[in-house]
């Protein structure tokens, strides 16, 4: 069975990544800032308008892959041209974790996808951080998370933006028959997938 790990930057994702003793020969993708936290990831995938691209540190360029809009095929969504996602500005994602689903589903082709990171739970700590990098740099900027910022810029025809890119997304795995779990037990997550402790996704045949 192949399976891949996609980390996010939410607070909890580079850390349970680094953690994992074994990935045996698993792909890690990597989104945005991951690299900052971790060096365990095989790809990267980041937005074309990403301001801190050219400072990305690649520290095994034989097993890491970079992978901006530029080197995006309309086809990684099957050809799904006149869906919401296509009015926006880049194609990686409003936000970026269904870029990442799709993605990974059409590149990498994996039997099962665990996700770490990608809650969306935009509770401030103690600090104000949003992120384990602290304050992101939407929050700094615009004082409001991306993904809540460009929902209401690119979905005002969808009364649950949510809830209905998750469920194309549902749709599209069910069709590739691909399994999508979340690796995070944060009772606040938006993603609706069934959790899986380490042990139950490490175990799956």
């Amino acid at each position: 069975m192949k399976k891949v790990i996609c980390v996010g930057s939410g607070p909890g994702g580079v850390d349970y990544v680094n953690n994992i003793p074994n990935l045996d020969g698993m792909d890690v993708v990597g989104v945005n800032n991951v690299w900052k936290g971790t060096d365990r990831w095989t790809n990267l995938i980041y937005a074309g308008d990403y301001y801190d691209a050219h400072k990305i540190v690649v520290t095994n360029p034989d097993k890491q892959k970079l992978h901006s809009r530029g080197s995006f095929q309309k086809s990684y969504i099957w050809g799904s041209n006149n869906m919401p996602w296509e009015q926006a500005r880049i194609y990686c994602g409003l936000p970026i974790y269904f870029t990442t689903m799709y993605w990974t589903m059409y590149y990498l082709k994996p039997d099962i996808i665990g996700c770490i990171g990608f809650d969306m739970d935009y509770t401030p700590g103690p600090d104000g951080s949003t992120s384990f990098y602290g304050v992101g740099y939407d929050m700094k900027t615009r004082g409001e998370p991306d993904p809540l910022y460009q929902f209401k810029h690119h979905y005002k025809d969808l009364e649950n933006p949510m809830g209905t890119l998750l469920e194309r997304l549902n749709n599209k795995r069910i069709e590739v028959g691909c399994e999508i779990v979340n690796l995070s037990d944060n009772p606040k997550t938006q993603l609706n997938w069934e959790y899986n402790s380490w042990e139950q996704f490490y175990d799956k045949k």
